[in-house]
């Protein structure tokens, strides 16, 4: 098949072909010899611009001063801080580690002590314990050791009262005698008698020594010049003995 008959394909033929016009039949014998001898057109072909090539996605662009300048300073940021990060290590592993180690075994030290002073106070506790308990096995005997002591006391003041009272009739005696410097050496150690039981007694009797001693001196002063009077001062002192003795040891 020609290309004329691709161009224009057959006409089919309904029916009679002498229904057609001759003026048509013949244009169209016509034109048919005509396309077989010319030659094929050749239609121009336009110039077609240059396709402007787009840059593709991915592709890097120029970058600009700016990004440039930013881009140096984050270098430039995350240099140093590892730099300073490497340098906090470093000074944490060199001083920070020894200070560990020593309050690891500061605190080593102190629980050593804890523990021994743990175990110390529950020595002293249990020796604690045992002196209760020995207390509590004394303490009868602490009675009666009390009871003892009370009752020499009482044996010195009533030796006291009567070494006084001694003293005084023996110068009483010397006085009817007449002999007064008999009269003061029998009266040479009252003074010291008389002090001894002050301080023997409790705090509420002493004032009745007090009025002892100050007519023992009083008698002193007397005794040669006015026997006397020193007579007297010896009977009131003698008296007042015998009523302290009567006062605490009456009932005996």
């Amino acid at each position: 098949m020609t290309k004329q008959e691709n161009e224009f394909p057959p006409i089919e033929m309904s029916g009679d072909e002498s229904s057609l016009p001759k003026a048509e039949i013949a244009s169209l014998t016509a034109f048919a010899e005509a396309s077989e001898s010319s030659p094929e057109p050749v239609v121009p072909v336009e110039e077609i611009p240059p396709e402007v090539s787009e840059p593709e996605e991915g592709a890097p662009k120029d970058e600009s001063k700016a990004r440039r300048f930013f881009r140096m300073l984050l270098r430039w940021t995350l240099g140093l801080l590892i730099v300073f990060g490497v340098g906090f290590l470093t000074a944490v592993y060199t001083l920070y580690r020894p200070e560990v180690q020593l309050n690891r075994e500061l605190q080593n030290q102190l629980q050593s002590q804890q523990q021994a002073a743990e175990q110390q106070v529950a020595e002293l506790e249990s020796q604690i314990g045992e002196l209760e308990a020995q207390v509590d096995d004394l303490s009868p005997l602490a009675a009666e050791n009390e009871e003892l002591l009370a009752a020499q006391v009482e044996f010195e003041v009533h030796i006291s009262i009567l070494d006084a009272r001694m003293d005084v009739s023996n110068a009483l005696l010397a006085l009817a005698m007449d002999d007064p410097a008999k009269a003061r050496v029998s009266l040479d150690r009252t003074g010291e008698t008389l002090a001894n039981l002050s301080s023997l007694l409790p705090a509420d009797q002493r004032g009745m020594v007090t009025s002892m001693e100050q007519r023992l001196e009083l008698a002193l002063t007397e005794i040669e010049a006015d026997p006397y009077a020193a007579k007297s001062d010896l009977d009131v002192l003698a008296k007042s003995l015998l009523e302290l003795e009567d006062s605490l040891f009456g009932s005996l």
